[in-house]
């Protein structure tokens, strides 16, 4: 495909799309294969659990975790305000492509 004919917000903005479309099918990829692996085991009269411990669990037998603390967001995507992020972890694509384009946090800042 030719890029070259598009704008950087436009680059920018197709990024988005490819990442949270590329995040939705790895999910959809992996909830096939967990059902898969839990109707096999299920024939074979196992469970995940005893052949992969507890962390193969089904989420809804999972024991609860201790829920932390949410942390505030500190930036915010201007082209697109539903996007923040915390500044915490790996930074998120929209992130990184503002900053090549020459954008600071300062810039991103809630």
């Amino acid at each position: 495909m030719d890029f070259s004919q598009y704008s950087i917000e436009q680059l920018e903005s197709f990024q988005v799309a490819i990442s949270k479309e590329i995040t939705s099918k790895r999910e959809q990829k992996r909830r096939s294969l967990m059902s898969d692996m839990e109707r096999l085991a299920r024939e074979a009269g196992v469970s995940l659990t005893e052949l992969f411990g507890e962390a193969a669990a089904p989420a809804n037998t999972k024991k609860a975790v201790k829920a932390k603390g949410s942390v505030a967001a500190k930036y915010r995507n201007p082209n697109d305000a539903s996007q923040t992020w915390t500044g915490r972890g790996r930074q998120p694509l929209w992130v990184a492509a503002l900053l090549a384009s020459g954008k600071t946090l300062d810039d991103l800042a809630i």
